[in-house]
């Protein structure tokens, strides 16, 4: 069925990615592959007319039919997805791929997906090698990847050279290292000199070997070879090695249809053997007779001069005398055609010594001429390139521009009037280091593969840009080039600065937000152990009425009380019946904090103020802000930082520590303290200025024992919330131990009570809770301990003592358990890290009280 016009344009639009050194495949949206390069072909393993009757499916083992019309679906038009995952090739094995897929802009009636790939694996070794090569015990194969770097060698190759039978692949610098002592030197110059010519020109090549084997004995070897090249360059070199007798007795047969002769009428490019002394043609393959339009037998009744034109014949001749001394000679000319015509062609000539010394010219002669379809077919190459986004610029040797595509051209011309073919790409890239074409040549050769390199410029515009930039070599004809990659980079490196700046503030957010949670979590703890205020004593209606008259105020309370009497309590009270109620209350034990912290923990401090301000912190007045402060324990804060408490509570207004700017704060502060104050002034130990500004509504908290007709309300409330808690169903509490307790004086106060409730609930066997033991234990520490209590006559002793004297008393109560249910903490009601301070301040071990 004859090719209609569109498709010819779609094969030639798809012939246009011949250009490109990675795997192209057109899929449409059924997963049917509709063409591929021929790069593709070689990474899969197949031809290019047996790929496209594949299905991706069945290269992409991750993929199904459904799986990839929602791909399809999902793929962004314009835009591209990356693509990571694993190809099947023909031999059934997995290789790993890297690559991209996107829509291809390319107008077609059925609409394709262009997929863009290149393998991360070392390269395979193709099959390229003949069966028979491998077979023929008296010839051996050998095999140079350019791609990989990597030499392969048949095992007859490496027994003639006396190198291990086990391995068969070296890296090419150490088969160079390896090989040079063993070859001579005047065929070691002219395999440098051969490998060279096949790199540019990529025809097969000869030429005779001595080589020495492990015993240092040389023998004579000849060298064959051939090129295999993509659009843009050599990337693989391979050949046979055989010993030169064995060469010598299978001489090339001239003039005969034999082997040699017939294989020749299946080459591309036309072939001549020219006696020569006499300069006559003794051979012409069909590819020559083609070209020049003489039959075989024509051809080889005349002289190869017949066929050249006159202007080249000097040329010509002096290339066949020279060969006996010099057996490669290359030459452009034109033939002359049957019919009057000329071919231009690159002539490559080789000579050949036969077995009885005859010498032989063999003339290899590549058509060069360019036709209609060859200019529409760059032109498509051309355009192919023009619809990428990236900058590619061809440099020749000299590092001068002479091709870019439209991207490059777009953005150089803003940075110069004058025409850029010609310019050196220094010129307009003035700080970019620009490797010459040999360097970036013998690095691809040898497999050392450069990291593309990060190129920062500021455009016309003003605005600091970023190139991403990567050179490699191609060739194009026998010429080569220094292909500059530029990918523009500058909004990916933005995303990733803002990225890392922004993860930066999270961190210090996350910091910031752990801290205020640890407060919140103490807060909710607090309000949740407070419970709502039981209460049936007259006495203590009338604190409450004072609470109910100072709420709705913003005005500075302070609480006065025994430990134990629920001083927060009251202040969480305060707070919710006010207009605050619905904003945070933030509670600071003043005793609780390290002198060299509390300043960082009331007013905050910002990231490096002093060593471990690993972020910025909100102190409690910021954290306060809108709602109410409670400052507890206030006779325990240092006399300096009393100083600059009364300067926020005057003025409304913090510093953070290591910042210069002022924050205004609207804070209703709530302060409690179980010191005698007044006391603490005289004593020099209180700013009397800071009492007269807590002092402006002082409540005191009444103990225990002068609300003693509460104390029935609490038992049944504490028994019915443990018991509860617990599991357990208490119906009863005896009321004659609840008679006793009335009458118990409480030093511990509510908290006191609290912690004999709970005993009771743990120990009681049935449904009625029995106090009697709990009591009893009570009663025998009252009289075990001496100058716990004080009467009337008793001398004072310093507070220090005191305390110490309550820390004994709790810790022998909770055999030595300081936090947590039942612990020394929650007996005299103070947070647990201040008790522990306390302990170590006064010199008191958990370990003595049989913990």
């Amino acid at each position: 069925m004859p090719e209609t016009p569109a498709h010819t344009s779609l094969h030639r639009h798809q012939a246009a990615f011949s250009l490109l050194a990675e795997g192209v495949v057109w899929i449409d949206q059924a997963g049917k592959i509709r063409g591929g390069n021929t790069v593709a072909a070689q990474l899969l393993g197949y031809d290019l007319a047996r790929l496209a009757e594949l299905s991706y499916f069945e290269i992409n083992p991750h993929f199904s039919l459904m799986g990839w019309k929602k791909f399809w679906a999902q793929l962004p038009d314009p835009g591209r997805e990356r693509l990571e995952t694993e190809f099947v090739n023909a031999a059934g094995k997995l290789f790993s791929v890297r690559g991209w897929v996107s829509f291809d802009d390319f107008q077609d009636a059925n609409r394709l997906c262009l997929v863009v790939f290149s393998s991360t694996e070392a390269g395979r070794r193709e099959a390229d090698l003949l069966e028979a090569v491998q077979r023929d015990g008296e010839v051996g194969g050998w095999e140079y990847n350019l791609s990989t770097g990597q030499v392969y060698l048949a095992a007859n190759v490496r027994r003639w050279l006396g190198w291990s039978p086990e391995r068969d692949f070296y890296p090419a610098a150490e088969f160079l290292a390896k090989i040079t002592p063993q070859v001579s030197a005047a065929h070691l110059r002219e395999a440098q000199s051969t490998y060279q010519r096949s790199l540019a020109s990529a025809k097969p090549f000869e030429q005779a070997l001595t080589l020495a084997d492990a015993q240092g004995e040389s023998k004579n070897y000849w060298l064959r070879g051939n090129s295999v090249e993509n659009e843009l360059e050599v990337y693989k070199l391979y050949g046979t090695l055989r010993p030169e007798q064995q060469h010598r007795a299978n001489p090339i047969p001239v003039g005969e249809a034999g082997v040699w002769t017939a294989s020749l009428d299946h080459s591309l490019d036309a072939v001549y053997w020219v006696d020569l002394p006499t300069e006559s043609i003794v051979f012409a393959n069909a590819r020559a007779c083609e070209q020049t339009g003489f039959s075989r037998r024509e051809l080889q009744s005349q002289n190869l001069a017949a066929l050249v034109e006159e202007a080249a014949l000097p040329a010509l001749k002096s290339a066949l005398r020279a060969l006996p001394t010099q057996p490669y000679q290359e030459l452009r000319l034109s033939t002359l055609r049957k019919d009057g015509g000329t071919s231009p062609i690159q002539a490559n000539l080789h000579l050949h010594r036969s077995e009885d010394g005859k010498e032989l010219a063999i003339v290899v002669a590549h058509d060069v001429s360019r036709n209609q379809e060859d200019a529409e077919f760059r032109a498509l190459q051309s355009a192919t390139l023009d619809m990428l986004q990236e900058w590619v610029v061809w440099l020749d040797k000299d590092g001068q521009i002479v091709w870019l595509n439209t991207a490059a051209r777009r953005k150089l011309s803003r940075l110069t009037s004058r025409e850029l073919t010609g310019l050196s790409l220094q010129e307009l890239l003035p700080d970019l280091e620009v490797p010459s074409l040999g360097q970036v040549r013998q690095d691809r050769l040898e497999a050392r593969l450069q990291a593309a390199t990060d190129y920062v410029y500021t455009d016309p515009g003003g605005t600091e840009r970023t190139l991403q930039v990567h050179f490699e070599p191609v060739a194009a004809e026998t010429r080569l080039f220094l292909c500059v990659l530029c990918r523009d980079v500058t909004q990916e490196h933005n995303n990733k600065r803002r990225l890392t700046q922004a993860k930066k503030r999270v961190d210090e957010l996350r910091a910031q937000l752990e801290s205020e949670n640890e407060v919140l979590k103490a807060e909710i703890e607090t309000v949740h152990a407070a419970g709502p205020i039981l209460t049936v004593s007259k006495k203590y209606q009338r604190i409450l009425g004072q609470i109910g008259q100072v709420a709705g105020t913003d005005a500075t309370v302070l609480i006065t009380g025994e430990t134990g009497t629920g001083k927060e309590l009251l202040a969480q009270s305060i707070h919710n019946f006010s207009s605050r109620g619905s904003r945070r209350m933030v509670s600071v034990n003043c005793a609780a904090l390290p002198e060299n912290l509390i300043e960082s923990e009331l007013f905050g401090h910002e990231r490096g103020a002093f060593t471990g301000a690993f972020a910025q912190k909100k102190g409690k007045f910021e954290l306060a802000n809108g709602g109410t402060l409670f400052l507890d324990e206030i006779g325990e804060m240092p006399l300096d930082m009393q100083a600059k408490l009364l300067r926020a509570l005057q003025e409304g207004e913090i510093q953070r520590i290591g910042s210069n700017e002022v924050i205004s704060v609207d804070v209703r502060v709530v302060a409690a303290t179980n010191r005698n104050l007044e006391r603490m002034i005289k004593e020099g130990r209180f700013r009397e200025d800071l009492y007269y500004r807590l002092n402006v509504f002082p409540i005191h908290n009444l103990p225990l024992r002068e609300r003693r007709e509460d104390i029935p309300v609490l038992v049944n409330h504490f028994t019915r919330q443990y018991a509860e808690k617990m599991g357990r169903t208490i119906t009863q509490i005896n009321q004659r131990d609840l008679n006793e307790l009335v009458a118990y004086d409480f030093p511990g106060n509510v908290r006191e009570l609290i912690n004999l409730v709970e005993r009771a609930v743990i120990t009681a066997n049935g449904s009625t809770l029995n106090l009697g033991a709990s009591l009893r234990a009570l009663r025998r520490t009252d009289r075990s301990e001496e100058g716990i209590g004080f009467s009337g006559t008793d001398a004072l002793v310093p507070f220090e003592e005191m305390q110490r004297r309550y820390i004994i008393e709790a810790l022998r109560r909770c055999k030595g358990k300081i936090t947590g249910p039942g612990g020394a903490a929650e007996l005299l009601d103070v947070n647990g890290r201040t008790l522990m301070s306390k302990m170590n301040k006064l010199g008191i071990s958990r370990n003595d009280f049989g913990r």
